[in-house]
C-alpha cells in the first residue's frame, strides 16, 4: 500500500494562523479581486465512471443495522489511555476522513499527526492557555455554568497521553502551479464533513 506522506511543517505557525483565524471578525472584503488571486478554472476534467454497489433491502437493513450499532457505541470521553496505536491505523483513519466530499472538490483539510512528546505538550500549553481564557473572559458565565455539570475545565492532561494527536486545519485558499491563489469555496463546511468521517473511522 501506498504510505502517507509525511511533510515538515511549523506547527507553532500553524496553531498561531489558526488560532487568530478563529477570533477574526469577517470584514466582508473579497480577497479574490487581488491580483495575487487565480480566476476560476476552466478546464475540462476528464469523466470519472462511477457504478455503485447494489444490495437486496434485506442487506440495506442488515447494513444500516450494524453501522449504527457501530456509531451508537462511540462516546466523548475525558480519560484517554496511552496504550499505542499501530501509525499504519491513524494513517488508514484519515485517509477516510479525506474522502469527504468537499466544495468544487478542494478538498480543504490538511491533517497534521503528532507523536513527539514535546510537541504535544508545547499544544497543550496553547490550547490551556486559550482554554482558560474562554471560561474566565471569553464565552461569559453562562457557558461556564452550562459546562460545570460536565467537570470540565481548561486543563486538558489528556494532551500529552494520547499516544497521537491529529491536529485538523482548514485550508482558505489553495496555490495553483503558477504560484497564483485559488479560492477553497465552503471550507468550513468542508472541514467539519471531514472531521465527521474522522470520528466515524475511529470507532
Amino acid at each position: 500500500d501506498e504510505e502517507m506522506p509525511e511533510v515538515e511543517i511549523d506547527i507553532d505557525d500553524l496553531l498561531e494562523e489558526s488560532l487568530t483565524d478563529c477570533y477574526k471578525p469577517t470584514d466582508g472584503t473579497h480577497e479574490e479581486e487581488d491580483d495575487d488571486w487565480a480566476v476560476a478554472g476552466t478546464e475540462d476534467l476528464p469523466h470519472v465512471p462511477y457504478t455503485p454497489d447494489r444490495y437486496s433491502e434485506e442487506e440495506m437493513l442488515e447494513r444500516s443495522k450494524q453501522f449504527y450499532a457501530l456509531l451508537n457505541a462511540r462516546r466523548s470521553v475525558r480519560f484517554i489511555s496511552p496504550e499505542p496505536v499501530p501509525r499504519v491505523v491513524i494513517d488508514y483513519v484519515i485517509r477516510a476522513a479525506g474522502t469527504a466530499p468537499s466544495g468544487a472538490h478542494t478538498e480543504p483539510w490538511t491533517f497534521v499527526v503528532v507523536a513527539d512528546a514535546e510537541t504535544k505538550h508545547k499544544i497543550r500549553e496553547i490550547v490551556e492557555e486559550e482554554e482558560e481564557i474562554n471560561y474566565t473572559q471569553r464565552m461569559g458565565d453562562k457557558w461556564v455554568q452550562d459546562l460545570r455539570r460536565l467537570r470540565t475545565n481548561w486543563v486538558k492532561e489528556y494532551l500529552d497521553t494520547a499516544p497521537y494527536l491529529i491536529l485538523i486545519f482548514k485550508q482558505t485558499y489553495g496555490i495553483k502551479p503558477g504560484g497564483k491563489k485559488k479560492t477553497h469555496y465552503y471550507n468550513e463546511i468542508s472541514v467539519s464533513i471531514s472531521c465527521g468521517l474522522l470520528l466515524a473511522a475511529l470507532q
